[in-house]
């Protein structure tokens, strides 16, 4: 592996016409040059493939679900560590070249970027003072950047799992190697409080 190895950033989407562009756009102005990114997109409707082909010829078609397009994402990439990402967030400026740096120096097989939320939303700053409250507990944030040997040691994502494959894959990652942590920030972007009281209305209708 060489000083500037290469970088996947796996990014999977569905209806993301709104956010990818912000998302790509934090990948490619990365201080860290040496970056594939690659779009696994799940039967979008929208404009999102379209966008995506803007910056990344590497745009496919894949589901049904997350842990399903993170592997098939995993198996077209060429790169040493892979970085898995979801279109509502928006990368700070050096926060892969941080990424390399510190895995490589702790000698880790996976890596924790904590995240922020961002938004003038009354729920954006409620989502912004939870993260506070559990920043650097394990048991809730998740690993996101993998040396890619040790991701396919352990069978890349399970596909059997939605949502808890973030942690199956670092808990079983972990029995075995170091994970260390980024001292840069992934900034998410929070739903809006018209969707949000919309959901909660639905789930006391039901």
């Amino acid at each position: 592996m060489g000083k500037n190895p290469l970088i996947s950033a796996i990014l999977t989407t569905r209806n993301e016409e709104k956010n990818i562009v912000r998302f790509l756009k934090s990948v490619i102005n990365q201080t860290y040059r040496n970056i594939e990114v690659i779009v696994v997109d799940n039967c979008s409707i929208d404009k999102t493939k379209l966008l995506a082909r803007r910056y990344t010829q590497k745009v496919y078609d894949f589901g049904p679900e997350r842990s399903s397009q993170r592997n098939f994402g995993a198996k077209k990439s060429r790169g040493d560590y892979l970085f898995f990402l979801d279109a509502d967030m928006e990368l700070e400026k050096g926060v892969i070249e941080d990424c390399v740096n510190t895995i490589k120096k702790e000698m880790a097989k996976a890596l924790t970027i904590p995240e922020t939320t961002v938004g003038e939303s009354f729920i954006a700053k409620i989502r912004s003072f939870e993260r506070e409250m559990y920043m650097g507990e394990f048991s809730y944030e998740v690993p996101r950047f993998f040396e890619k040997k040790a991701f396919w040691e352990f069978g890349g994502y399970d596909p059997k799992l939605t949502g808890p494959e973030d942690y199956d894959l670092p808990y079983r990652l972990s029995k075995k190697y170091k994970i260390a942590r980024s001292s840069k920030y992934i900034f998410k972007r929070n739903i809006t409080m018209p969707k949000m009281v919309h959901f909660m209305r639905l789930s006391i209708l039901k």
